[in-house]
């Protein structure tokens, strides 16, 4: 599902933040990557997803080379991943409904099973009070939760999720990881990263570290 080689980062002039990673995420697993802020673990997902190039190494999510892709390539390999940032990325100017229709709308669904799809997912995340708020009306957490929500509603193959839970409370996180480990046990191959130690104690599934040595 996810397979990295060699994988080094270096930003110019000389910052250098990932160098020989390894790793490897099988189909159907979920498995996070901890370590402290600043390490390097966005920089990973974002290499992950093809939206920074490494430096050196090779990088091949579900059978592709990511960094050998065209653009239009790259954008139908996107169709099957889903994507939680750190910095979020909604559309602020649009209700939290319609950042999740959006999506769906250019997967090819009509407006009125978009629509409905979205209703259900706002539903499951427990934001269906919150359709028609503009995003930018939102707290930092249901903002998260609307971010999972469109990412989610792809049915992706693989999801990404870059300290997804950093502005939830425990009772919220461990509601999230809950919903999450069902769609996990249906098949959904889960990649995470973190930094909150605190989450050890309920984390499901594999779970490694970064460190400046590498990957443990």
């Amino acid at each position: 599902m996810i397979k990295l080689q060699g994988i080094s980062k270096t930003f110019p002039p000389d910052l250098k933040v990932l160098e020989g990673i390894d790793l490897e995420v099988a189909a159907s697993e979920w498995v996070w990557l901890m370590g402290e802020m600043g390490i390097g673990k966005s920089v990973l997902l974002k290499i992950i997803y093809g939206v920074e190039e490494p430096t050196e190494g090779t990088v091949r999510v579900l059978e592709e080379d990511v960094h050998e892709l065209k653009e239009s390539e790259l954008a139908r390999l996107r169709r099957r991943l889903g994507i939680v940032f750190q910095d979020i990325r909604l559309f602020e100017d649009r209700t939290a409904a319609d950042n999740i229709s959006m999506v769906l709308r250019a997967l090819g669904e009509s407006k009125l099973d978009a629509r409905e799809k979205t209703e259900q997912w706002l539903e499951t995340l427990g934001l269906k009070e919150l359709a028609e708020r503009r995003t930018f009306e939102l707290s930092v957490g249901q903002r998260q939760k609307v971010a999972l929500a469109r990412a989610l509603a792809k049915q992706p193959e693989l999801l990404l999720l870059d300290e997804p839970f950093s502005a939830l409370d425990e009772k919220q996180t461990r509601q999230m990881l809950k919903m999450l480990g069902k769609f996990n046990h249906k098949g959904l191959t889960i990649f995470g990263v973190s930094h909150e130690q605190e989450i050890l104690n309920f984390l499901p599934g594999r779970i490694l570290n970064l460190t400046s040595e590498g990957i443990s």
